[in-house]
């Protein structure tokens, strides 16, 4: 069978990619191995939000206790997943579906390349004028004796039982949203982290307090510990030896420590597309070296995160260059991240590290917002914001929040950033009151 192109995935960037071509009169396919819809719709961050909102409302709630809220609040695991199970639990089926009344064909299976200009899936061989590649990543594998004993991030967030003790291998943005899931359950977790640094791109005082607040909930953090090896114990539990020495017993150990390109069952090298352990090659317009190859998402080598956000965003770029109607090379706007823990941290733009190192350049102003009225009356404890600013003219460049909304404040922040608002710009609006961003406005000096 023939098609314009031939999409291999159906994430954020495959689904975003297919739909938007076959809108424009292009014959698309689209290839999946696993479930339509990638893991973000399906065993990702979709799943993952719904489980910290839950989180977070019970911890509002405790700390509410004194405040009139006077019945503590019990989760339950089973009931929780049966109600997020009832909203997600098919969107495998609906992509699908979706995807068909579009008029766009579904192939199930792995893809391979046979020549630069072929696939094959299950025996059947598919050519295209184009392809796009939006395969995505997969957890990163490691090696050491029981590695076979590790759940990865999608268990995590499907199963009907939660474990009793848990251990987390990695410090990274997944595995504090899964700490804040796991801990409001009642879970007792620990943290192992390779190196010494958890999140390392973002503030890394909020970080030290995030771990702070995590360790009051009984989490416990091991930093510079890699794990030597794991077996199982006649009770049935994991025990978990590191390269230090240090031994946990736990129900569940769980892999979050990053994800890697999922590119080698693709058999590239039949299609002469370069790529290294980073990903695939691309260029400024997420080309290939073959040049009706292009790659997407979190299977390229792009220097940008590996956040949904910006495979979309990479998404919509291709499905306007493969349609002709932006021929420039990408550009990446201005982009706010967050982690969804509790509390959350996000930031945009240029980082407080950056600016600290260069105080000529620019100055950070921080601001501890939980006497906020906005905080006040979540009862929030730890609240703060920095704001980066160039001292040339004053313009916002940059901002990190630590909040139970930071995710919402970035936002506002980001939209300042790209209107270039100075600091003044930024207080004469009028938001809606009481309001995070109207405090902003009526607090900052």
């Amino acid at each position: 069978m023939v098609f314009d192109v031939i999409v291999i995935g159906s994430g954020v960037a495959g689904l975003t990619t297919a739909f938007g071509l076959s809108k424009g009169g292009k014959k698309v396919a689209v290839i999946e191995s696993t479930f339509f819809g990638g893991v973000v719709y399906n065993v990702g961050s979709t799943r993952k939000k719904e489980l910290v909102t839950i989180a977070q409302h019970a911890l509002q709630n405790q700390r509410f206790e004194a405040h009139g809220i006077t019945t503590p609040v019990e989760l339950d695991w089973q009931d929780t997943m049966n109600w997020i199970d009832s909203i997600e639990g098919d969107e495998d089926n609906q992509h699908q579906l979706a995807l068909k009344e579009a008029g766009i064909t579904t192939i199930f299976g792995t893809a391979t390349f046979v020549s630069p200009n072929e696939v094959k899936v299950d025996g059947i061989v598919y050519s295209a004028e184009q392809f796009v590649i939006a395969s995505g990543g997969a957890d990163r594998p490691f090696t050491f004796e029981g590695s076979n004993y590790l759940s990865d991030s999608a268990a995590f967030l499907t199963q009907k039982e939660l474990p009793k003790t848990a251990l987390f291998i990695g410090a990274g943005i997944i595995s504090f949203a899964f700490t804040t899931i796991a801990a409001a359950f009642g879970c007792n977790v620990i943290v192992l982290q390779h190196d010494s640094q958890a999140l390392k791109n973002f503030d890394q005082e909020f970080v030290s307090q995030l771990i702070e607040i995590n360790k009051k909930r009984a989490v416990s953090f091991h930093f510079n510990e890699s794990v030597k090896k794991i077996e199982k114990t006649e009770k049935g539990l994991l025990r978990v030896q590191t390269e230090a020495g240090e031994v946990f017993e736990v129900d569940q150990v769980y892999n979050v420590a990053g994800r890697v390109p999922l590119i080698d069952s693709l058999k590239l090298e039949n299609a002469q597309v370069l790529y290294d352990a980073h990903g695939i090659d691309t260029n400024e317009y997420l080309q290939t070296n073959q040049s009706h190859i292009f790659a997407c998402g979190d299977c390229s080598n792009a220097k940008v995160p590996k956040l949904a956000t910006f495979a979309a965003y990479q998404a919509d770029y291709l499905v306007s260059y493969l349609l002709k109607k932006e021929l420039a090379p990408i550009h990446y706007p201005m982009a706010s991240m967050s982690i969804f823990s509790e509390p959350r941290i996000a930031q945009v733009g240029v980082s407080t590290e950056q600016a600290l190192a260069k105080p000529e350049e620019y100055a950070v102003e921080e601001m501890d917002i939980s006497k906020w009225m906005d905080a006040k009356r979540k009862s929030e404890n730890t609240a703060l914001l920095k704001i980066v600013t160039r001292r040339s003219d004053d313009r916002v460049a940059g901002a990190a929040v630590m909040s139970q909304e930071a995710d919402i404040f970035i936002n506002y922040i980001t939209m300042a950033l790209h209107a270039e608002w100075t600091k003044d710009d930024l207080k004469k609006q009028i938001y809606a009151y009481p309001s995070l961003v109207n405090d902003m406005t009526r607090f900052w000096k």
